[in-house]
This record gives structure tokens, C-alpha cells and sequence, in this order.
């Protein structure tokens, strides 16, 4: 750092001596971009060599080599077998949709069988449709852990555009990949959810995602655990039901069933997680 201040003083010096010699005669004053550099000028060398500081952005971007969770696999292994899955399931989402625009929300019979993470993984392969926007909101106004996978930030959200204190722009987030968005929870009391997803503000907030976007995917709680998912689906009409094999009761699933129906909510599709294959290796041959 010091180099670089004598480096500018030494500079200014040799300015002024030269500006002195070339003066008119007749002390006419120096056109200003003829003038040696000012003094605060000279001093501002220092300050551009330390680290400044990052920009605060006009929208919160998620950097695409950022802090994905490893669960991501659909971003961190794109050629996996696993990544093939949730393509397969995009490829059975997207036959029922012939204008290719689809509206669903993701969720669970019980807690811990990996909606959150069934649902992000579906966004990424959505956004691999580059003529197509998509957009994952996380609804799960309780226990939102959406923003922890991507490393980005957890508000303002949902929350904010139902108490009406953001409007939608200033709420969506962009991401490394170009025409895919992510809308975080935000923050609000437990105590205020179960009232504040009941809103009409939710159903305004829904139709606008369907007008701007080609593929809007919402992350809500477990059916079976809050009324959330079965009130949020009254807007959004369709759902993905997310299982867990070898743990998820058929008594549990069969009450979430019905649960979304008494809500209108259609089930379009059972996602089962977890699942272990024994592929003997003799069989095994291709990669």
C-alpha cells in the first residue's frame, strides 16, 4: 500500500513541476483538464487498491457456483441418475400441460420425506426449458428452509406480499440460472400464518406468478401436520404428493388424500423418495 502512495505522490509532483513550466505568460488560468490532479484526487490511490466493499444489489441474486446445497443434485450432478428421475418427472408433468405453462404446489403427508428437496430439484430441471420461466416460491411460511438450500436470502417473502408491505418485484429473487426465480418465505410469527395464508392477497399473488411465469412450483407444509397446503391449494388447484418408501403409513396417505380433495385440490401425481435399488453387477453395464 505504501508503494502505491509514493507511486501517486511522486506522480502528482511531476505533474505540478510540468504544469508550472508550460504556464502562460500572461497568468492566464489553466484549463481544467490541464490541471494537476487535487490533493484529495492524489489520495484516493491508497483507497482503490484496498478491497471495496460489495455492492448491495437492486434484486438479491443467488450466484450459480454459490452455496447449493449438496441435496441439489439436479445442480450439482446433471448427468446422474438421479438428476434423469426428476427429469422423468418433468417429461409426465409436462404431458398433461399441452401449452407447456404448469401451476403446482408440493407437499407431504408427514413431515422429514423430502418435498422441500423434491421440489427444488424439479424447479432446476423445469429451467433447463430455456424458451420457459420458472419460478419455486417456499410457502412454507413455518419452517421455510428453502433459502438454506440455495445459500440465498430468507426475506422479504411470502409473507411480505400477504401483509402487503412489498410488492412482488421486490420480493422475487434471480438466480444463476437465467430464467429461473426463486421467491423465499420472508419472516412472520407462527401464531399469524395459519390467518395470513387464508387471505385473498394469496390468491392475487398466485394469479400474477401464473401471468409472469411459465411454471410456478410452491413448496408448502406437510398436509397432514397444517391446513396451509389445503388452503394455498384452493388457488394453485394441483398438487404433487411427496412419500417416503419404507416409512410412509398407507393410513398417512390416505388421510392426506382425502385432505386435498375436501380442499379441491387435485392430486396429479405420488412422488416416492428414498427408493434403493440392488442392481447386481454383472447387470450392471450401462453408465
Amino acid at each position: 500500500m505504501g508503494n502505491v502512495y509514493d507511486a501517486m505522490k511522486k506522480h502528482e509532483a511531476e505533474q505540478a513541476e510540468q504544469a508550472s513550466q508550460s504556464a502562460p505568460a500572461q497568468g492566464q488560468a489553466e484549463q481544467p483538464a490541464e490541471a494537476p490532479p487535487a490533493a484529495g484526487q492524489a489520495q484516493a490511490g491508497p483507497q482503490v487498491a484496498s478491497p471495496a466493499p460489495r455492492p448491495a444489489p437492486a434484486a438479491a441474486a443467488i450466484s450459480r457456483n454459490g452455496n447449493y446445497s449438496e441435496l441439489l443434485v439436479a445442480h450439482h450432478d446433471r448427468g446422474g441418475p438421479i438428476t434423469e428421475e426428476y427429469r422423468a418427472l418433468r417429461t409426465n408433468l409436462l404431458a398433461s400441460c399441452p401449452d407447456g405453462r404448469l401451476c403446482y404446489l408440493v407437499t407431504s403427508a408427514e413431515a422429514g420425506e423430502g418435498k422441500t428437496i423434491t421440489c427444488m430439484n424439479l424447479a432446476l430441471v423445469m429451467a433447463e426449458r430455456v424458451d420457459r420461466r420458472t419460478i419455486v416460491i417456499d410457502s412454507d411460511l413455518r419452517k421455510g428452509r428453502m433459502a438454506k438450500l440455495l445459500g440465498a436470502p430468507a426475506s422479504p417473502g411470502v409473507a411480505d406480499l400477504l401483509l402487503g408491505s412489498k410488492a412482488l418485484k421486490e420480493c422475487v429473487q434471480a438466480t444463476g440460472y437465467p430464467n429461473l426465480f426463486f421467491l423465499p418465505a420472508g419472516e412472520v410469527e407462527s401464531r399469524q400464518v395459519g390467518e395470513l395464508v387464508g387471505r385473498p392477497e394469496f390468491e392475487e399473488v398466485t394469479a400474477q406468478l401464473r401471468r409472469e411465469y411459465d411454471c410456478v412450483i410452491f413448496d408448502t407444509p406437510p398436509i397432514n401436520r397444517a391446513s396451509d397446503a389445503g388452503i394455498m391449494g384452493r388457488a394453485i388447484g394441483e398438487a404433487l404428493l411427496v412419500l417416503r418408501m419404507n416409512r410412509t403409513h398407507r393410513e398417512t396417505v390416505d388421510k392426506a388424500i382425502r385432505l386435498l380433495h375436501a380442499a379441491n385440490v387435485k392430486v396429479n401425481g405420488i412422488v416416492l423418495t428414498h427408493q434403493k435399488y440392488y442392481i447386481p453387477n454383472y447387470l450392471y453395464r450401462y453408465s
